[in-house]
Formats: structure tokens, sequence, C-alpha cells
């Protein structure tokens, strides 16, 4: 038998609202090549989407488990999407895990995707005996995970760490898509950064920055592309976007005054972490700021992957004994 085969992983499969990774995992490492697909819409379809991503997995491995991160509220005891967000329609009330493993004979663990980025980050950087981690995922929106004491914090009812949905202002001028106004995620999330750049835009002409012209389509990959170009216009823009990501982690490091922040997700790409270190302190008390501790991911956005593959291992262990 290959030895692959012999190696019995767990498959980690991440679920965003863009697009679906998976990649097979032992020991806090992926093996071989992550694979990605759009997310399609409907839960009947995404569903069928990670079906198929199994299928194709277990042609190169034996699977020990799977793992899934997935946006929304989890009921990590049943598996079920309990509440889920703007960015997948309709996914609640999905029983996921019962549906996979009918369907597989698997073992499975689901778990909310911040939640899992979290996970993964503690065990790659051997973070758990610390009080507390906090990772926070900066990608189409904000999610965040609570490691207390190297265990996730999952809160009574399952929803804490829904850190993006913290509110930084008063004045109900965003709305974010889980239907509230000023959330963190509709200032510090890829769909902040956007709104941002085109309330700067607002006035201006092409002649002053190419990113007019832009605006009705405009992308974060845009806004940063033009920063570097030395455009004035991205660069106000993404440097305000930084103030607003500031401010929540003041509120989680006055609330939490954790041991360290860990940022991941596509957006982790654009922070400047000196400038946001800076920013971060300069609204810190003291004691708060002189300890600050922001560093950036190690998995290149693959923490979700990771941890929801150590966290069915960890499942499977704890039946074992």
């Amino acid at each position: 038998m290959d030895a692959l085969k012999i190696t019995m992983p767990a498959l980690g499969i991440d679920l965003g609202g863009t697009k679906i990774r998976a990649a097979a995992v032992l020991d806090n490492k992926i093996l071989g090549e992550p694979r990605q697909i759009p997310t399609p819409n409907g839960p009947e379809n995404i569903v069928r989407a990670i079906l198929d991503l199994i299928i194709s997995f277990q042609g190169q491995y034996i699977l020990k488990g799977i793992g899934i991160a997935t946006a929304g509220i989890i009921n990590t005891e049943t598996g079920e999407v309990i509440g889920a967000t703007g960015n997948l329609p309709g996914w609640s009330g999905t029983p996921l895990k019962l549906v996979i493993e009918k369907s597989t004979l698997i073992p499975v663990h689901v778990e909310n995707d911040a939640n899992a980025a979290a996970f993964g980050e503690a065990c790659a950087r051997n973070l758990r005996d610390k009080q507390c981690v906090c990772v926070i995922t900066l990608g189409t929106g904000i999610g965040g995970g609570l490691l207390i004491d190297g265990k996730l914090f999952r809160g009574a009812h399952w929803g804490a760490g829904e850190v993006g949905h913290s509110r930084i202002s008063l004045g109900n001028k965003r709305l974010c898509t889980c239907g509230l106004f000023d959330c963190w995620e509709a200032y510090g999330s890829g769909r902040g950064m956007v709104a941002t750049a085109r309330d700067i835009l607002q006035g201006l002409t092409p002649g002053q920055t190419p990113l007019v012209e832009m605006a009705p389509e405009l992308t974060t990959r845009q806004i940063v592309q033009a920063a570097q170009k030395n455009d004035i216009v991205a660069q106000r823009a993404l440097n305000v976007w930084h103030e607003h990501v500031a401010i929540g982690i003041v509120n989680l490091a006055h609330i939490l005054d954790p041991d360290v922040f860990v940022l991941t997700g596509g957006l982790a790409e654009c922070v400047d972490f000196e400038l946001l270190h800076e920013m971060v302190v300069d609204r810190c008390m003291v004691r708060i700021g002189e300890n600050m501790n922001i560093q950036k991911s190690e998995l290149d956005g693959l923490a979700g992957i990771v941890g929801a593959a150590q966290l069915i291992m960890d499942a499977i262990s704890e039946r074992a004994k």
C-alpha cells in the first residue's frame, strides 16, 4: 500500500464565503498541496461540493477524520450550524456533521472557522500553554478565536469570539452583513476597506486617482496595489483601515489582556505590523500597551485547515481513552 495511505491523516476543510479550501494534515503539517474551489450558492450545493472534495482526497489518503471549519455559530457537540452570517445565506440549520458522517462513515468535527484558525495557530506555534491567545481573522469579514489555558472558549451559547460584531461607532453609518450597524467587521474587513476607500473617493476625479473609475467594482487588491504605486488616496484609505483594525484590537486588549494577538486571513498580508502596533499602543492603557504582542500568522491562510484537522484528531483521541 502507498506510504501516504498508511499515515492516515485528517482532512481539514475551511469553508468561507467565497472559497472552500482543503488539505490533508498530519502532526499540524499540511501534506501536499491544498485544493481550492469556489463556494457555491445554497446549502445543498455547498454540502455536495464538500463531499466531492472529500472523495478527491480519498483517492490519495486513508482519512482518519474530517475537520470542517465554517463561518457561522456552530454547536460543536452536534455539529449543526445554528447561526449563519450574511456571507453564507441559508446556511443556518444545516446538520453538517450528521450529513457528512452519514455519507462518508468517517468521524467529523465541525467548528467555527475563526475558532479553528485560532486552534491551528496555537498548535503550530506551541501556544497552548499560554493563559490567553486571541486570533483575529481578517478577510471578507472579521472572525475571532479565543484560547483560554489552551482550550477554545466557545461561550455558553456557542457564540463567543464573534469579535467582528462588536460595535466601534455610534453613528449608524455602516450596515454589517449581520444586520446590525457599525460592527468592527463593517470597518476592518475587506468590505470595510472598500467602503472606506469609496467614502474617501467621493468628490474626487480620475485625474486625482484612477481608483475613481474603479469605484463601482473596487476591490481590496486594487486599493493595495494603488497604494504600493504611491497613490496618496489609496494610501489614505489603507491608513484609515489600519486605524479601524487597531480600534477593535484595543477593545479586545482591554477586555482580555492576552499573551498574544495573532492576525490571520487574506488581509493579514496587507497589514503594516509596525504601524498597527503603534496605533494600538497609542490607544491603550499604559500597562496593557507596554505588553502588547501582535504577530502575523505563520500558516499563510491555512490556519483554519490545520485547526479543523487537529480538532478532529483530538476528538478521536479523547474517544479512545
